[in-house]
């Protein structure tokens, strides 16, 4: 046995156990490759809750201790960047000009509380259409139709009523599915094709898009109408010298904005329904809610920010279906030597390591948060007692600076989906027991077969 991470011992010191492997570097990427939550956790079992292991020539300073998971949180982004490493991971499949135009700030407005709130006639209306399809169906893929659903509503939220159009939402579709940043991390083995190609495809996908968007805005000048929708709120931000400039930077942003909405919640709405339709119990409080909710606030209760506040059953299943889910790496980038913090021991981290977790090996590690509960959770908290350790030993959003500021946003399209869906539908129990992607290495886990249910429309 040689010690795959005798030769990166100096960017952690002192030396912590390094991770062995019969080949350097390559045979603890195709470990990694194979199931990244199973070969993480056989790593904990092995070498302790600290330790570093090179994937691929990407040294992982891997941390699991309630102290290690703490300072990881807590790191300044200067020092462990975040941002750095995301780009990292997603410009294997990003076309680099569609980054480098990011507006990382944009994330933050679009999804203040009065905004969101705002967005929510519109959500309505996008589900109402989609669902109106779903009633020339016997049986439902979930995760691919729920994909298409948010894509569609997506489409309508952040480009305008003219993308939701049959016809053009079909091609917008197109475009997303080929640039999905989903495929970086939920099939890691489709990136040697992007990198072999140089992007090729992506690129198309991105031209094709700024052409289909250039039009609606063409559309909207010479009419001399740009409603009061995100579309709009994006073109006056982003206005630059030139109109090709401008285009350029609208589009870049629209396409992280959706690809942003599209990156996690279809597959945390998935399991959703998912696990609903396979606990009885669950499903029958959930439909109480609605209803009681329903005849607090009337029958289009689901377009009031009040009255999906006033849901927090709803709230509890969709974080514990996110925490029964999650199959996050959560990386962080060492910028400049820092100091970090275990359990016993002070580490000097140099630049270029990276600080690693992954949620899905501390998130059901007792037999308690092993099993499904939505009590788990009262409303969006879980419960303290199974947090005894530190409270970032369990993560749906995140902690910190970084922690997902999508949280409200997701909870509404979650609550306005189901209150629609099962007004009108019935749904089946799985026919088997759905099982989360083993080659998953990051997000919310998408399922390793496709899971259908019967429907049936009211």
């Amino acid at each position: 046995m040689t010690a795959a991470g005798d030769a990166p011992a100096y960017l952690v010191t002192p030396k912590p156990p390094i991770v062995q492997d019969e080949l350097a570097h390559i045979g603890a990427g195709l470990r990694f490759a194979r199931s990244p939550t199973g070969f993480l956790a056989e790593l904990r079992a092995e070498y302790g809750d600290t330790f570093l292991v090179d994937v691929f020539g990407y040294k992982l300073f891997c941390v699991f201790s309630p102290a290690g998971l703490c300072s990881l949180y807590a790191a300044e982004e200067r020092d462990a960047s975040f941002g750095m490493a995301t780009f990292d991971m997603l410009g294997f499949k990003t076309p680099i000009e569609v980054m480098l135009d990011a507006d990382i700030a944009l994330f933050y407005e679009l999804l203040q509380p009065p905004r969101v709130a705002a967005g929510l006639h519109t959500i309505a209306e996008g589900i109402a259409e989609v669902l109106e399809d779903w009633k020339q169906l016997d049986t439902l893929d979930v995760f691919d139709a729920v994909r298409t659903l948010q894509q569609r509503v997506g489409f309508r939220l952040w480009i305008g009523p003219e993308a939701a159009r049959d016809g053009e939402w079909q091609a917008f579709k197109a475009c997303f599915d080929v640039l999905s940043q989903e495929n970086a991390f939920v099939s890691p083995q489709q990136t040697l094709e992007t990198l072999m190609s140089n992007k090729a495809a992506e690129k198309q996908a991105v031209s094709e898009f700024t052409q289909r968007l250039g039009a609606i805005v063409e559309q909207r000048d010479a009419a001399g109408a740009w409603p009061d929708d995100n579309l709009s709120f994006l073109h006056a931000r982003f206005r630059s010298e030139t109109p090709e400039a401008t285009l350029r930077k609208l589009a870049h942003n629209v396409i992280n904005a959706n690809q942003g909405f599209l990156s996690n919640l279809y597959a945390a709405l998935g399991w959703t329904l998912v696990n609903l339709q396979s606990h009885p119990d669950s499903l029958r409080r959930l439909h109480a809610e609605l209803d009681s909710t329903r005849a607090r606030y009337g029958e289009q209760f689901y377009t009031s920010q009040t009255a999906l506040d006033s849901m927090p059953f709803c709230e509890q299943l969709l974080m514990e279906s996110v925490r029964f889910a999650q199959r996050s790496l959560t990386l962080r980038k060492v910028m400049r030597e820092m100091a970090f913090t275990v359990e016993d021991q002070v580490y000097t981290l140099a630049p270029g390591v990276y600080i690693a977790t992954m949620l899905s090996v501390t998130n059901v590690d007792s037999p308690e948060l092993a099993r499904f509960d939505p009590d788990h959770y009262v409303g969006r908290r879980i419960n303290p007692a199974l947090i005894g350790k530190g409270r970032e030993t369990v993560s749906t959003f995140g902690h910190g600076t970084h922690a997902c500021p999508a949280q409200k946003f997701s909870h509404n399209m979650c609550k306005v989906l189901l209150a629609q869906l099962y007004a009108h539908f019935q749904l089946g129990a799985p026919a088997v027991l759905a099982a989360p992607s083993d080659t998953q290495m990051g997000g919310v886990a998408r399922p390793a077969e496709p899971v259908r249910l019967a429907i049936r429309a009211r």
